[in-house]
């Protein structure tokens, strides 16, 4: 009876109890399932949302490439020697994309370019291959679903164009690839036909071991990799697929199953005693909880990284960007302004160069921290590349912000002093603007702010600049100016005058300098002073200098017993080959070598002498004579002329204007002018005005003279007229 009893008691409760052991593991199962079902969906939500970031990323990378009026012409024209340069060049060689394809408006390729030498996929294959995306590229209205970067243009004539990318994940050439296919469309500068169809540039990025790699050390997956076959034991799988349903490649990673790592940890202890089922679950409770945030913090972490400057730990360009659209939104709520100030620190390539780039780093994390010390209450400060800092500083008007870009000038200004002793100074340079006077959007505020530190650096002293409404127009002028130069260069619309080179007695003409003058329909006449410069800043100094020579050369065959000397540029010596340039000019125009002078200015030497000699041997040997221009402006002039064998002396105006006067000038030039005779040099003076400076000249021995006393600079027909009436005859009958 007594075992019956016990029985009868015992077993109800031993089966309880294992009814309750039996609902505690059944919980923990069910959770541990849910748990590792959550993790695995949260990890194929993060792998495509970076996937699809990164191809968003990709197309506003190549907005810049597309957006662009010579781009436009270029593809339009079918030039291509530029597609393969800009486009096959640059964006495979230097930003990395394998594949480039360019499409005329009915989507046959123009222009095709890949890292791989024998591509699976063949440059016809593009349009068949690509049919969504490129219609959706066409009429992203009919296919919303592609979700396309559409970014409107407004045009100069008041014509709005839109700009559209889409992006996707594709199967190329059995590489699992991002690809961008955007609409290449003009600038505002360049007119479009309203109801012409834009040229398709096609861009494609593998996602490589790299890109893969990445992500998984980003984002906690173990051993994440593509496959092609199957999936290997203790793996989880994600198959990306593109909008078309079609599969681009499956993603595989080692499981991660923290609810059966907990049940192995705690079957020992549920064994032991039901009393700890209750704490047991709670502790699976508690346990659940801070799985699922590590999860999330995980994927915070992740954010905060992407957003995040990895060298000074400031927020970056893409948090820079997020940030200040909602300061602006809250500052307008509260009516207050918001300061956006650009920092550029001075010649900082200069500091890398001197001291190497471990020390460079360490000067930006040193100006973070300074940054930082001076932080206004509420203020955002960010590195969004590069030697540049930017702070957002809600409630600072217009002298609160001079003011604390002035502190930042003074504080950046003050030595870093570097582990191992090493000492830098540097300088920075600060441009600001207001919100919302000097722009409502981030984006104004931000070019404006650019703006400014643009005219700092151009300031002497290191002053703070804030942007002024003309900066606007400037940048605007200097960009139509451009443009305009450009098509002036190309078209072959800049004119040569001439300004004649007389003997001593100012009678006879032995030579003309030729000079560029440029006269625009829109702009008018430009002075050389402003366009030359603008042509060396863009690179069309070598077809402009070109341009000149080869119509001075023309002209000057008209003018037998004159020379002609043609000015060039530092950066034609240095950064062309002004000896093969002159070479086929005389070949093609049968100009004789011996009447023709190269004139060069000092700083061409002071860029490089090397090269400046080798150019200067070359052109002589060519039998061109060569001038050493504006001498005694420089600072080295007598050494160059021990150093290098000038063929002609031409003093500099500003030596000019008190000859023959009781003066130190006079005694300087008569020097200058004895030892050009002593060098045996052909001597020539710049800039005479007056009959008394002409007088005096031609005493002291100068063997030329030019300036405005004899005549300003003329066409060359009236430049013919001159010289007939200024010929050794003429001079003898008169």
């Amino acid at each position: 009876m007594l075992k019956r009893s016990t029985a009868f008691i015992t077993l109800p409760i031993a089966a309880l109890a294992a009814a309750s052991l039996g609902v505690v593991l059944a919980s923990l199962i069910i959770g541990a399932s849910e748990t590792d079902t959550i993790a695995l969906a949260r990890q194929r939500e993060t792998i495509e949302h970076a996937i699809s970031q990164h191809g968003r990323s990709l197309a506003r990378e190549l907005r810049a490439q597309t957006i662009w009026g010579e781009a436009y012409e270029k593809t339009q024209a079918g030039d291509n020697a530029w597609m393969r340069a800009f486009y096959g060049e640059y964006l495979g060689h230097l930003l990395g994309y394998d594949r480039i394809y360019v499409l005329d408006s009915n989507n046959k390729p123009v222009f095709a370019y890949s890292s791989n030498s024998n591509p699976n996929l063949n440059a016809a294959d593009v349009a068949v291959e690509l049919d969504d995306l490129i219609r959706a590229a066409r009429n992203p209205q009919s296919m919303p679903d592609y979700d396309p970067v559409v970014t409107e243009i407004p045009m100069a004539n008041g014509h709005v164009e839109r700009h559209v990318a889409v992006v996707d994940a594709r199967s190329v050439g059995d590489h699992p690839s991002t690809v961008v296919v955007s609409t290449i469309l003009p600038d505002r500068g360049h007119p479009k036909p309203p109801d012409a169809l834009p040229m398709l540039l096609v861009g494609v990025d593998y996602i490589d071991k790299e890109f893969t790699r990445q992500l998984g050390e980003n984002f906690g997956f173990r051993d994440l990799q593509w496959v092609t076959h199957g999936t290997p034991a203790g793996d989880t799988n994600d198959v990306i697929r593109a909008r078309n349903g079609e599969p681009v490649g499956t993603l595989v990673w080692r499981k991660d199953q923290p609810g059966l790592e907990f049940i192995r940890h705690v079957a020992p202890g549920l064994g032991l005693s039901l009393v700890l089922v209750g704490l047991l679950t709670y502790l699976l409770i508690m346990w659940g909880r801070r799985q699922i945030k590590r999860i999330l913090d995980s994927e915070e972490n992740a954010k905060l990284a992407a957003r995040t400057d990895s060298l000074t730990a400031l927020p970056n360009r893409i948090a820079r960007r997020e940030r200040l659209p909602r300061m602006l939104a809250d500052a307008q709520g509260n009516d207050q302004p918001v300061a956006v100030l650009a920092i550029d620190i001075d010649d900082f390539k200069a500091i890398n160069e001197a001291f190497g780039t471990t020390v460079g780093d360490a000067v930006l994390v040193a100006c973070a921290q300074r940054l930082d010390q001076l932080r206004p209450p509420g203020a955002f400060i960010a590195r969004p590349e590069g030697d540049h800092f930017t702070v957002l500083a809600p409630g600072l008007d217009a002298e609160a912000a001079r003011e604390f870009a002035e502190d930042v000038i003074t504080a950046l200004a003050e030595p870093f002093d570097l582990p191992g002793g090493t000492r830098v100074f540097a300088t920075a340079s600060v441009g600001y603007a207001i919100s919302p006077t000097d722009g409502r959007t981030g984006d104004d505020l931000l070019r404006r702010a650019e703006l400014a530190v643009e005219r700092a650096k151009d300031q002497a002293g290191k002053i703070a600049v804030a942007f002024a409404p003309e900066m606007d127009a400037e940048a605007t002028y200097r960009y139509m100016l451009e443009l305009a130069l450009r098509n002036a260069v190309a078209d072959g619309a800049i004119s040569v005058f001439y300004q004649p080179l007389m003997d001593a007695s100012g009678s006879i003409v032995v030579g003309v300098e030729a000079l560029a003058r440029w006269t625009d329909p829109t702009f008018g006449p430009v002075s050389p002073d402003i366009f030359i410069p603008l042509a060396e800043e863009t690179g069309l100094i070598q077809n402009l200098g070109a341009l000149v020579l080869g119509r001075a050369v023309e002209d000057g065959k008209a003018w037998p017993n004159v020379n002609v000397a043609v000015n060039v540029s530092a950066s034609q010596i240095h950064h062309g080959d002004v000896v093969e340039v002159v070479r086929e000019v005389l070949e093609e125009s049968e100009f004789p070598a011996e009447h023709l002078e190269i004139e060069i200015t000092e700083s061409v030497l002071l860029a490089d002498e090397r090269r400046a000699n080798e150019q200067m041997r070359g052109l002589q040997a060519l039998g061109v004579k060569v001038a050493l221009d504006d001498f005694g402006t420089g600072y080295s002039g007598l050494q160059y002329l021990r150093r290098f064998g000038f063929d002609k002396l031409k003093i500099d105006r500003s030596f000019i204007d008190g000859a023959g006067e009781p003066q130190d000038n006079s005694i300087v030039l008569a020097s200058i002018i004895k030892l050009g005779q002593d060098l045996s040099l052909t001597i020539t003076a710049e800039g005479v005005e007056t009959v008394q400076q002409q007088r005096w000249l031609q005493q002291s021995g100068c063997h030329q003279l030019q300036g405005y006393l004899f005549s300003r600079p003329i066409p060359a027909d009236q430049m013919t007229a001159f010289i007939a009436a200024h010929t050794r005859h003429n001079a003898v009958a008169s």
